[in-house]
């Protein structure tokens, strides 16, 4: 999570989103010491997102993702990486689902997961102009460590910057961290960084490893989102993630830019 340290004591209008169905298919090997029904989660969660990127069309950079291979749980960070991988898209309804398990070799076995996906994704065509460049200060942070983001517009936008937290649940799994009650930039028309240079006279954001997950894992995996619009809108302070994804959905295309960083916190050695 992200805390805070403080030093010192026109809104866009819902637009229906568009429905389409897509077929999918995607698969998952795994060893003897995994269950079957979690790799057949993993390949179903895979389907999905290759359903939503078949309508969006997005592909999420390697900045954008978590290095699964560097967490403690990789079948976690694998499901946290496809279900932020679709935030801008989402599956509403699945129909014609079939499983398959097969055996590979020497006890390794294939979940092979084919369906067809209802997948609803905001209305309007991305305007390749209008795009924003974001960037932090570090992707892995040790316990306490300051966390910059540096946002470079290519022209006048809103912003709002949302955390998510994949470890917590209900209301509290995202939260704005931008504007902030110490922080109320909104609006940039210039490289900016976060906290701006009046915010960071009254607070630091500092990376915090979540004391209920201390003594389970050495790293955990957060992921920011920035999102801009042409005019700022009005957020709540925090959603769940179901909630976010469903107001992302009201946000015209043409309209905004989604930008997501992922990065890992390691816990301070005892």
């Amino acid at each position: 999570m992200i805390r805070w340290t403080i030093l010192l004591a026109l809104l866009l209008a819902p637009a229906a989103a568009k429905a389409d169905w897509v077929a999918a298919r995607a698969e998952r090997l795994f060893p003897p010491e995994q269950s079957e029904a979690e790799a057949c989660r993993l390949a179903e969660d895979k389907a999905k997102e290759d359903a939503v990127r078949r309508i969006t069309g997005e592909r999420l950079s390697s900045e954008e993702l978590m290095r699964c291979s560097e967490q403690g749980d990789q079948a976690e960070c694998t499901h946290n990486s496809a279900v932020w991988s679709m935030v801008d898209g989402d599956v509403r309804a699945i129909r014609n689902r079939r499983v398959e398990t097969l055996a590979v070799l020497d006890g390794v076995r294939k979940c092979v997961v084919d369906l067809e996906a209802e997948v609803v994704v905001p209305p309007g065509r991305p305007d390749p102009a209008f795009d924003l460049g974001v960037r932090l200060n570090g992707a892995v942070y040790r316990q306490g460590e300051p966390l910059e983001i540096t946002l470079s517009p290519s022209q006048p936008m809103g912003v709002a910057v949302f955390q998510w937290l994949p470890y917590e649940t209900g209301e509290a799994q995202v939260s704005r961290i931008l504007p902030n009650p110490y922080d109320r930039l909104s609006h940039i028309d210039r490289q900016t960084t976060i906290p701006s240079e009046m915010g960071r006279k009254r607070y630091v954001l500092r990376a915090d490893f979540p004391p209920a997950l201390e003594g389970k894992r050495r790293m955990v995996d957060e992921y920011l989102m920035v999102v801009a619009t042409r005019n700022p809108v009005e957020f709540r302070d925090s959603y769940s993630l179901d909630e976010f994804k469903a107001r992302l959905l009201e946000l015209p295309r043409g309209e905004s830019r989604m930008v997501r960083k992922a990065y890992s916190i390691l816990r301070a050695e005892k």
